[in-house]
């Protein structure tokens, strides 16, 4: 086998750490950047609508 092969078959150290890296990113993205990123839709969602009733459609009747 080449230096390469056994690379790929073996895991690593660096491997097991990446791994143990990827839960606190997961929770960061779950519990903080998904939240944020719904209320910056939703408030886009409002603004957009807003905006077209003032301009286009006029308030609801």
């Amino acid at each position: 086998m080449n230096k390469q092969a056994i690379e790929l078959a073996a895991p690593s150290v660096a491997d097991e750490t990446g791994h143990k890296r990827e839960w606190p990113r997961f929770l960061l993205l779950a519990f903080v950047g998904l939240p944020i990123a719904m209320v910056l839709a939703i408030a886009a969602y409002g603004f957009v609508v807003w905006f077209l009733q003032i301009l286009f459609f006029g308030p609801p009747s």
